[in-house]
């Protein structure tokens, strides 16, 4: 016995599949958009050029109304800049300048870029406090360490967003900056009481979603204070608490079901079940290109989800009018999608290099020698949401001495968004010396901060250059030269060569 039209309807709507493709969509996505389809997730291998992408993005929309999603928050994650870098600056930069007015400028821009090619909805701003230096996976991406901070340049880059047309979405409610544990690859936690989660994580959700955010996304996270047994994705009280302590009537959508968090523990379609019941509308399932075996995987997931959900409401698990509302939420966002302007507005993008400039902090002098660079690369971690971090910063600076050469301080394999395993990379103990070296976040890494301690006993005047997070400029007492960019971005590498040639 088939699944009732309008039941397959609905269950179509709540999905938001990846998938496999750059200039034309799979048949089965062509399929499933015709059957109502929610929306898509572009990831790094669905971006080409913006002509290429725009032209993906109109077939998609010419076959049904699907709404296309990716990650652009600029900075380290940035799925239009996958190739090139970013051409705008990072949430910590944006923080540290604390311009309300630049940040707005810059999620315009960001916005403008997205209509370009087709896109409906942007996956950020991240509206996560960074009260925890050692997390493993927000760091840069974060506006700052307080929730004043994240509050008016969380809400100043979604304006900006959805000036343009653009739907942005705030996350990764309730919160996932207090983690030490990645949720890509793990179950983090959060231990905080509820009243210093209701002013520290859940102000700015809040100040956000009053702004008139059109989309929130959940984080993978236990808070114990209020679910001690459940991530906040399939968490009904978590849930609750965003519609009606928060106001929240918008998309709750989710973050990757195929994250380590759900598909390690209760699996990815019993996740959409449960993410469902919670109350979460959109369902994302992730990557599909990651740890792919076989050629259909995108169409593998996609079945898993979609049969799990059809037996769930076979079975009366799931309610057809849990269904519905979902569904009712995702088609408010389509109707606010076509009510945009046929163009987004002319924006100012003067702001990400003016930004940049301004968030660099030195130490000691900062003149390099004239001849060509020995550079040291001692970045070990790979940002999961990111994947292989950027290096548009070292290429400038190597640019800057025609002739020099870059090592780096670990054997590194191939890395793409959403794969963080670095069980692969062995420190080299060859080090040589060096005129420049570069560093993540420092005191993340113990192996990391080894190669530098090294590094720099064989030479302590080399310019350190430090492009993670960091707590504050007293960081490296040992290094006597050191530039912290706070990220990686196309306006970064031109200030840090600005400054390297006044």
């Amino acid at each position: 016995m088939g699944t009732d039209p309008a039941v397959d309807r609905l269950i179509h709507t709540v999905l938001q599949p990846g998938f496999a493709g750059r200039n034309e969509p799979p048949r089965w996505l062509a399929d499933a958009i015709g059957r109502g389809l929610g929306g898509v997730v572009y990831f790094s291998h669905n971006i080409g050029d913006v002509d290429t992408t725009a032209t993906l993005s109109g077939q998609l929309h010419e076959l049904g109304d699907v709404l296309i999603a990716t990650d652009e928050e600029g900075g380290i994650v940035s799925r239009l800049g996958a190739r090139d870098g970013s051409p705008h600056v990072g949430a910590a930069m944006l923080g540290r300048v604390d311009d309300v007015a630049a940040t707005r400028a810059v999620g315009a821009a960001i916005g403008a870029d997205l209509r370009a090619s087709g896109i409906d909805i942007d996956l950020a701003p991240v509206v996560d406090v960074n009260s925890n230096p050692g997390n493993p996976v927000i760091g840069v991406r974060s506006f700052g360490a307080t929730p004043q901070l994240v509050t008016r340049h969380a809400i100043a880059y979604a304006e900006g967003l959805q000036a343009t047309g653009v739907a942005a979405t705030a996350k990764h409610f309730p919160g996932h900056g207090d983690t030490a544990v990645d949720s890509h690859v793990g179950l983090p936690q959060v231990d905080a009481p509820l009243e210093v989660l209701r002013e520290r994580e859940l102000a700015p959700f809040a100040a956000v979603v009053r702004a008139g955010v059109r989309a929130v996304m959940t984080a993978h996270v236990i808070l114990p204070a209020l679910d001690p047994s459940r991530p906040a994705t399939i968490s009904a009280p978590v849930l609750s608490m965003l519609r009606n302590e928060l106001g929240f009537d918008g998309v709750i959508m989710t973050d990757a079901l195929d994250m380590g968090a759900i598909r390690d523990t209760i699996g990815l379609g019993e996740g959409c079940v449960q993410a469902l019941l919670a109350g979460a509308d959109l369902l994302g399932l992730g990557n599909p290109v990651l740890g792919a075996t076989t050629s259909d995987k995108d169409l593998q997931v996609f079945t898993e989800a979609r049969t799990v959900l059809a037996r769930a409401v076979d079975e009366g698990r799931l309610p057809v009018e849990r269904l519905e509302q979902a569904a009712g939420r995702i088609d408010a966002l389509r109707r606010w999608r076509r009510t945009r302007a046929a163009a987004p507005p002319v924006v100012d993008r003067s702001a990400d290099l003016s930004v940049a400039g301004r968030s660099l902090a030195t130490r000691g002098q900062l003149e390099l020698p004239s001849n060509p660079l020995r550079v040291l690369d001692i970045r070990r971690q790979r940002n999961v949401a990111a994947g292989a971090l950027p290096a548009l910063t070292v290429q400038a600076v190597l640019d800057a001495r025609p002739g020099s050469s870059i090592t780096s301080a670990f054997v590194l394999p191939e890395a793409v968004e959403g794969h963080a395993d670095d069980a692969e990379l062995a420190p080299r103990s060859d080090l040589p010396v060096a005129d420049v070296v570069v560093t993540g976040s420092p005191r993340h890494d113990a192996a990391e901060d080894e190669q530098l301690r090294v590094a720099l006993a064989a030479n302590p005047d080399a310019l350190v250059l430090v492009l993670g997070y960091a707590t504050g400029t007293e960081e490296l007492a040992g290094a006597r030269r050191v530039i912290w960019t706070f990220g990686d971005s196309v306006p970064t590498a031109a200030a840090v060569t600005t400054l390297l040639h006044r």
